[in-house]
């Protein structure tokens, strides 16, 4: 279970006995494998799946997000394949932003700004702080994927409301990078991704500052190509790490780059401008 051909074999193992066992004894053997349904259901399926063998060095040594992965349809496995997305050192987390991103931006749909309450979930009292934690990760990742979003009691404070509000446009921040750096990231040679250690558009996107310009400076031979080309998207990456920071400080600092930038390129003042009053007012 710790590398990906191990997790494919031991699925694979899954389906054939599934496929050739009688119940009792398929039963039986997943009884006396002693890991619980829940993890034999999620390998079964894995394994049921004939699409992951083919990519199989795209895929990361974990049956979980391997199960995450056997839930895409074709047309978004292709597309994570293709992007960059699906790598071996994607994290359930990364993935699941990814496809929350991909099913609206570019399409016809917008990323959903406006919620309204559907269901209200209640747990046992003096339930076990751990086992909550556990349980709000499983209810993100499942809400996200639908485009939906979770709300949960202690968030209700300004700070935490503001906190929640920007980590949500912090998403179509990246839903915008993703769309508008595509292609520079598919014409860069291999040997320059390698340079900066980058496995995906995504370690682009939320690495830091100085790789984010250095690898686009390099793409484009300097910084006469940068700021001709990737102006708004510099601007786009300052508006995101705003978004993803709850320090004062640095939220300062982010504004005044911004407000440097339009001083010092004067033909980019309305886009500051605007990025400031449209993702860096709060």
């Amino acid at each position: 279970m710790d590398s990906v051909e191990g997790v494919l074999q031991i699925c694979r193992t899954i389906s054939t006995a599934k496929e050739t066992l009688p119940e009792t004894e398929f039963k039986d053997l997943r009884d006396r494998w002693g890991k619980g349904q829940k993890i034999w259901s999620k390998l079964l399926q894995i394994g049921l799946d004939d699409r992951l063998e083919a990519i199989q060095e795209h895929l990361p040594p974990s049956y979980t997000t391997i199960h995450q992965v056997h839930c895409l349809n074709d047309e978004e496995l292709k597309e994570a394949v293709d992007s960059g997305a699906l790598h071996p050192g994607v994290s359930q987390g990364v993935l699941t932003r990814w496809l929350k991103e991909y099913r609206f931006v570019g399409t016809q749909e917008a990323v959903p700004t406006d919620f309204s309450p559907i269901a209200t979930v209640m747990g046992p009292s003096g339930v076990d702080p751990e086992h909550l934690e556990r349980f709000k990760s499983d209810l993100e990742k499942l809400v996200t994927t639908y485009g939906f979003k979770s709300q949960h009691q202690e968030d209700q404070s300004t700070t935490a409301l503001r906190l929640r509000r920007n980590k949500d446009r912090s998403h179509e921040m990246v839903g915008t990078l993703l769309k508008d750096l595509k292609t520079t990231w598919k014409d860069a040679p291999d040997n320059l991704k390698t340079l900066f250690n980058l496995q995906s558009l995504e370690d682009l996107i939320h690495g830091p500052m100085s790789d984010f310009t250095g690898f686009l400076n390099r793409v484009r031979g300097g910084r006469d190509g940068f700021w001709s080309l990737h102006a708004h998207d510099y601007i786009h990456k300052i508006a995101l790490e705003y978004l993803k920071t709850d320090s004062r400080g640095q939220r300062f600092n982010y504004r005044r780059r911004l407000r440097e930038i339009a001083q010092q390129h004067p033909h980019l003042a309305e886009k500051v401008q605007n990025t400031l009053e449209d993702w860096l007012k709060y």
